[in-house]
């Protein structure tokens, strides 16, 4: 049993975890083959968050994670390129569900969509009728790894490149623009810098709050702000014809 200095053991964390996800598979996850693999990608998941919120990043392996999830490192890899990926594992995803939002979305102002998504890509009511206090105690747990690790803090750099370029294909396409047009990048780059300052303020907020509601309405207002100035660039990208 391994146990860190918050006497959260593996155990526990890996036990939170399975239930918080347990009937969350996808309805569009068709076929008795996708499923496996679906099942098999969210207990590697689980059991690596569990034991990088036991362990510390940074103490873990990828032959550990193997080892506690009973398959082979390849497997792991097979599901997950990076360490990192494991950790931030929906991180894709959240991504994927800004361009969506940004192509397809109707009169809302650009800002609006890019905050409204944000604060649906982790939905704080995950672990609804479990106990809020252990839940807090889980998210501040993750948020301080995520802090104190050199890796996971330089992450988001890291995949700035692909955050803009996914984003940025999604406004170039809204509006009948090349990728590279420089519009478009600025554009991308603000989006980035709001999902950035959504993040920090979640590991910000989370130590200081003492519910869940407490701390999707702190943060909120952090990136309120953040948007405030961001949205004159997103305003006037909205008023962007197709013109080169």
């Amino acid at each position: 049993m391994t146990t860190n200095n918050d006497g959260l053991t593996f155990e526990a964390i890996l036990e939170t975890l399975e239930a918080a996800h347990a009937g969350e598979e996808s309805a569009a996850v068709e076929g008795l083959r996708e499923r496996k693999k679906h099942r098999a990608r969210q207990r590697i998941s689980n059991v690596a968050t569990a034991l990088f919120l036991a362990e510390g990043f940074d103490n873990v392996t990828v032959a550990r994670i193997a080892e506690a999830s009973e398959v082979s490192e390849q497997t792991v890899f097979n599901y997950f390129p990076t360490k990192e990926s494991m950790f931030f594992d929906r991180s894709e995803s959240n991504v994927e569900a800004l361009a969506d939002a940004v192509r397809h979305r109707g009169r809302e102002p650009l800002s609006d969509v890019v905050v409204n998504t944000l604060f649906g890509g982790i939905p704080l009511d995950r672990w609804d009728g479990m106990d809020e206090a252990h839940s807090l105690r889980l998210f501040r747990r993750f948020c301080e790894v995520a802090e104190s690790s050199p890796t996971l803090r330089a992450a988001p750099y890291v995949e700035l490149e692909s955050f803009t370029a996914t984003v940025g294909a999604s406004l170039a396409e809204r509006i009948g623009r090349d990728t590279g047009d420089p519009e478009v990048e600025l554009a991308a780059i603000v989006i980035a810098g709001l999902a950035r300052v959504w993040a920090v303020a979640t590991y910000t907020q989370v130590q200081r709050v003492s519910s869940l509601a407490a701390l999707e309405r702190a943060v909120r207002a952090d990136v309120a702000r953040a948007a405030h100035l961001a949205a004159p660039t997103l305003d006037a990208f909205d008023n962007l014809d197709s013109r080169p």
